[in-house]
């Protein structure tokens, strides 16, 4: 198993504690990644008979040109249960808390499948004592199709009770404190000051589910949070992975991962478009602060 960063360091299991992994040990960004798995006909079969599902889509033949089977959907979520183990990381997991997964393209009967699994979110829970992870995982095929992918996320035991908000707001996207801190720097960025030195308005940022806002008024930030008074002039969202890879990776790739159609945007287009260089600004200052988190820690 390898463990990557975002700015590209990469650690070996070895250097994870010989216990597992636990909440302070993970970081926004990391990627895990590990051998491929292979979905024997044996292990199709053996789920079929755990699950009740005998279908013979999945026991006798399939809708490919060699006839092979189809591999259960669910299976491939719970090799990834099983990879995850393997690997060592559950070892302070003390719940899953969600699952939300999609299937893409089909996993056949020989097929081997490789899981990728990127840490999007990482917050301490008010006890202290744990805190919940956000991950991201990507399936792929032995031909490098993605077949799967989803969400799912788990509470993680902490090593010790301690409050390290502070240390963690660089990579606490749409939390409140985050926010904050954003606006602080965007208040003191040239760029995004002279980008919306003429603007009147509020900018929206979808993480996932959640959003949050930023009111505009000739290059000052009057205010942030979840709600301003009449509402976002427009909304940028992505998934967390991508927000995540956007502002953890090595560059500013906005404007290309918007080419890409990573981003989407709800609310007035023409505004949106008018403000692209304030964005690419806001995004420099939001990969700024979870740089000086990065070198906080190093520290």
């Amino acid at each position: 198993m390898t463990n990557s960063t975002a700015a590209g360091a990469t650690v070996v299991a070895a250097d994870l504690p010989e216990a597992g992994p636990w909440f302070e040990d993970f970081e926004v960004g990391q990627v895990f990644t590990g051998p491929p798995r292979t979905f024997s006909a044996a292990v199709v079969a053996a789920f079929a008979e755990l699950s009740g599902d005998r279908a013979a889509l999945h026991t006798e033949h399939g809708h490919t040109a060699d006839g092979r089977p189809l591999v259960h959907g669910p299976l491939g979520i719970a090799g990834f249960f099983g990879w995850h183990h393997d690997l060592g990381l559950s070892a302070h997991v003390e719940a899953a808390l969600d699952t939300h997964w999609d299937y893409l393209a089909p996993i056949h009967v020989g097929d081997s499948v490789t899981y990728e699994m990127t840490v999007v979110r990482a917050r301490r829970t008010s006890t202290l004592r744990n805190g919940v992870l956000g991950r991201h995982v990507v399936v792929r095929n032995q031909d490098g199709v993605v077949v799967q992918q989803g969400r799912t996320s788990a509470l993680v035991t902490a090593r010790s009770a301690v409050d390290d908000a502070a240390g963690r707001i660089g990579s606490a996207f749409a939390t409140p404190a985050w926010t904050r801190a954003l606006a602080e720097r965007l208040g003191s960025s040239e760029a995004f000051t002279r980008a919306t030195g003429t603007w009147d308005g509020s900018i929206g940022l979808r993480f996932g589910d959640d959003v949050v806002q930023f009111r505009i008024y000739r290059g000052r930030v009057l205010e942030s949070g979840r709600r301003t008074p009449s509402g976002p002039t427009f909304v940028v969202g992505a998934s967390d992975l991508t927000w995540v890879r956007l502002i953890t990776g090595p560059v500013n790739d906005f404007t290309v991962r918007t080419m890409r159609d990573e981003f989407h945007t709800d609310g007035n287009a023409y505004e949106y478009l008018r403000l692209t260089a304030a964005l690419v600004a806001l995004v420099d200052e939001a990969r700024a602060l979870a740089g000086a988190e990065r070198k906080d820690d190093d520290r």
